[in-house]
C-alpha cells in the first residue's frame, strides 16, 4: 500500500511564495509544479505561474480528515506533495513530501538563486584538465 493513500474527505490548501536574494525580491513568471506520487509514478497535479508578487494562487487539495490527526494510527494526519519551482536565469528549487492538513493554508517558501553569469552551476568544470602525451620539462 501506498504511504500516500488516504481517504481524502479533506481539503487542505497551498501557495507558493518564489523569491530571490534571500527572500528580499519577489520573484514574477517562476514556473511552479505541484505533484504526488501515485505507485512509484508521480502525477502532475498543478503547472502554475508566480505573479508580480511572486505568489501562486492558492491552490486546494485532497488531504486526510482534520480528526485522523486527533487519534492514534497507523496513517499519516496529512497528505503529502511534491513542488518543483524554476525560472530561466536560476537554480530549480525541489521541496520534496510538502505536508498538507485539512483546512490549513500551507506557504511554501521558494528562495531561487541566480546562475553564476557563465549559465553554470558551482558544481560545473567549465574547463576540462589539460593532458599531455609526453612530460614536460619545466627546467626545474
Amino acid at each position: 500500500m501506498n504511504e500516500n493513500t488516504f481517504t481524502p474527505s479533506g481539503t487542505g490548501y497551498v501557495v507558493v511564495q518564489v523569491t530571490t536574494a534571500n527572500t528580499a525580491i519577489p520573484l514574477e513568471g517562476a514556473r511552479v509544479r505541484i505533484s504526488q506520487a501515485e505507485n512509484g509514478h508521480f502525477e502532475l497535479l498543478y503547472d502554475l505561474v508566480s505573479g508580480t508578487d511572486g505568489r501562486t494562487e492558492r491552490i486546494a487539495l485532497p488531504a486526510p480528515a482534520r480528526n485522523t490527526s486527533l487519534t492514534p494510527s497507523d496513517g499519516k494526519p496529512y497528505a503529502a506533495y511534491d513542488i518543483e519551482v524554476s525560472s530561466a536565469g536560476y537554480e530549480s528549487a525541489v521541496y520534496a513530501a510538502v505536508p498538507i492538513f485539512d483546512g490549513i493554508t500551507a506557504i511554501q517558501q521558494a528562495n531561487l538563486v541566480p546562475l553564476p553569469e557563465a549559465g553554470y552551476t558551482d558544481d560545473f568544470t567549465l574547463n576540462a584538465p589539460q593532458l599531455f602525451d609526453e612530460a614536460i620539462d619545466f627546467g626545474l
